[in-house]
């Protein structure tokens, strides 16, 4: 995906999403940096007024004095910035954490069919890759704040070098005299400047542009490494590893992605070290040139002993000036292509239509979903995986869906859900396209356990609750319902034990028992139309068979939809959808579908008969 933000938008942006982060941080990073770029034109001076001083036998209390104030005066701007520097370091930390932040807010506000998105994921990874290398928002904000302690900087120098331009009176007459006197002699070293400057500028943008390859490079290896890595503590996983004795393939894999990062960090640092080597030879023709003309004029009595180590140090720091804002410039240009990938991130848009009908609140219950002749195909694929489905839910039925794996019986549930919209056709909800109601109210109606439902690290109520606010009885009430209440009640602190090992105290619970949690859930959430997208095929047929006649008792009034590879589902629904190649290619009760001995359904049923009687 290509970044759409220039950088001078990314300048922007950054800066008021810093300022809207912490309003405190960028002028505490200002006058940090100036602060700093202060103190050694302080000591520039103040050192070549001492060696004058020396010189000149002035008195030892004369110049002991300005070396007490010397002393005194870099002390007291070491001390200011060594404190806002501690104040920033803190506030670095916490810009790095609420991006991170809004990254993860951002990823939750997403519909679910833009962040399933292979380019999304790619985005976010790229995002957080960037905010980790250079491209993070807080380095970044310290190029900004050194652009201030450069031009600062470049100030400092011409004022102290401003007394090199002055011509003397002097009885020499000869032309190299003449010459270095005249006012427009430092224009010689600015010639000079200029050309080395042309030079720098060339080696800081061949070296950003090899910068920003090897961070592209670095994504791809970076992304599979900490794949590979996550193994350490995803201990679930560590079952098979050992089983099928992978370790050797993980740790080949691991091996790659290092041999790889090392690959790039090599080519870098042939990078840096070219980059080092003309940056040395500019330094040397600068500082060559620099004490050939001072020294000159100091030879020739134009300037003081002690004033060849202010001019000389002056222009070498004016020059550094004008190199650091060249380098900022393309440092900036370089950081900015890392944080565009996040401004692209965060700028990306839901696609789903939100409408703004409320949802009828019946007091009766009385709701009634059709699909009208929808299909639908998943982003970027040609392949239809329903094909004009016409099929209608209403409250108090309970319908059983079946059919072979990819039939398309879990893609219809996530168009009934409105994770995705219909290509084709169209989804109504008593007679009203379900687009143009409030998305969050209809999202209301559905308690859904999907096949690859998740728990997570909160406690037992809470991932219950799915709220960190609960209903205690209701709580204990659906967990006794979903049969796991003995379970719960063994646990150290009930139902408000955390679950696995993020957190002190945590446990592990078992595929079955995970089950019958977000079966609890659905229930808790007491919606009117309830969905189990196989959420027994971690149990037992009799365990099973105990959920399913348990549900039949609970969701008497409500909509109850069961999609399963066991039939036994079938014996609480009146109405039955079958599946097969993303069409629906029977309807009817158990009874009539039975009656016709070629349909898919009866084949099914007979394959897994022995189990049921």
């Amino acid at each position: 995906m290509k970044n759409k933000t220039t950088r001078k938008s990314t300048v922007s942006k950054v800066i008021h999403l810093v300022k809207r982060l912490d309003s405190g941080y960028m002028p505490l990073m200002i006058v940090s940096q100036c602060m700093g770029a202060l103190q050694p034109y302080i000591l520039l001076w103040a050192g070549s007024r001492i060696l004058d001083y020396v010189l000149e036998a002035r008195s030892m209390d004369e110049t002991m004095h300005l070396v007490l104030w010397t002393v005194l005066g870099t002390m007291l701007l070491g001390m200011i910035r060594w404190i806002l520097e501690g104040v920033l370091s803190v506030k670095r930390n916490m810009l790095r954490e609420r991006v991170t932040v809004a990254i993860s807010e951002k990823s939750l506000q997403l519909d679910y069919e833009v962040l399933e998105k292979q380019e999304t994921l790619e985005l976010i990874h790229r995002a957080k890759e960037g905010m980790n290398s250079n491209g993070n928002i807080s380095a970044f904000c310290d190029q900004l704040g050194s652009v201030v302690a450069q031009v600062a900087g470049i100030v400092y120098s011409v004022i102290l070098f401003a007394g090199v331009c002055v011509p003397i009176r002097t009885k020499n007459s000869d032309p190299l005299t003449g010459v270095l006197n005249a006012w427009w002699s430092p224009f010689l070293l600015l010639v000079v400047c200029i050309l080395m400057f042309f030079w720098a500028m060339v080696i800081q943008k061949s070296y950003g542009v090899r910068s920003q390859k090897n961070f592209d490079r670095n994504v791809k290896y970076n992304r599979r490494f900490g794949y590979f890595f996550g193994f350490l503590t995803r201990y679930k996983e560590g079952k098979d590893i050992r089983l099928y004795q992978m370790q050797d393939m993980i740790t080949e894999g691991l091996r790659e992605c290092n041999e790889n990062n090392e690959k790039n960090s090599r080519i870098m640092m042939r990078e840096v070290n070219r980059s080092n080597v003309g940056r040395g030879a500019i330094n040397f023709v600068l500082q060559a040139a620099s004490y050939l003309y001072v020294g000159l004029k100091a030879m020739l009595g134009l300037v003081s002993i002690g004033s060849v180590l202010q001019y000389v140090g002056a222009f070498g720091k004016f020059y550094d000036g004008i190199a650091g804002l060249m380098g900022v410039y393309v440092r900036v240009d370089v950081q900015s292509k890392y944080l565009s990938l996040f401004e692209d991130f965060m700028e990306l848009e839901n696609k789903k239509y939100e409408g703004t009908l409320p949802v009828e609140k019946r007091d009766d219950n009385k709701y009634e979903i059709e699909f009208k002749d929808v299909s639908f195909k998943y982003p970027n694929s040609p392949e239809y995986v329903l094909s004009h489905v016409n099929a209608k839910l209403r409250i108090g039925e309970k319908t059983a869906m079946v059919g072979p794996n990819g039939a398309g019986k879990t893609t219809f549930i996530k168009l009934l859900c409105r994770l995705y919209d219909p290509t084709e056709g169209e989804i109504l909800l008593n007679g009203i396209n379900i687009k143009l109601y409030d998305y969050k109210e209809y999202m209301s109606l559905f308690s859904v356990v999907f096949q690859d439902f998740q728990m997570f690290a909160f406690s037992v109520a809470e991932n219950v609750a799915t709220s960190m606010e609960y209903d205690e009885k209701k709580m204990i009430d659906c967990i006794g319902a979903a049969g796991l209440a003995g379970r719960i009640a063994e646990l150290p602190e009930g139902i408000r034990t955390n679950l696995y090992q993020l957190q002190e105290g945590g446990v592990e619970v078992s595929g079955g028992e995970a089950q019958k949690l977000a079966i609890a859930r659905a229930l808790y959430k007491d919606a009117p139309f309830v969905v189990l997208d196989e959420p027994t095929s971690a149990l037992d047929p009799v365990a099973e068979y105990d959920i399913y006649k348990r549900f039949d008792d609970l969701v008497q009034d409500k909509t109850a939809v069961y999609i399963s590879h066991r039939m036994s589902s079938c014996r609480f629904c009146s109405n039955i959808f079958v599946f097969e190649d993303g069409r629906i290619v029977q309807k009817g009760s158990h009874d009539s579908l039975m009656s016709e001995e070629e349909g898919l359904y009866s084949r099914l049923w007979n394959a897994q008969a022995q189990y049921y009687q």
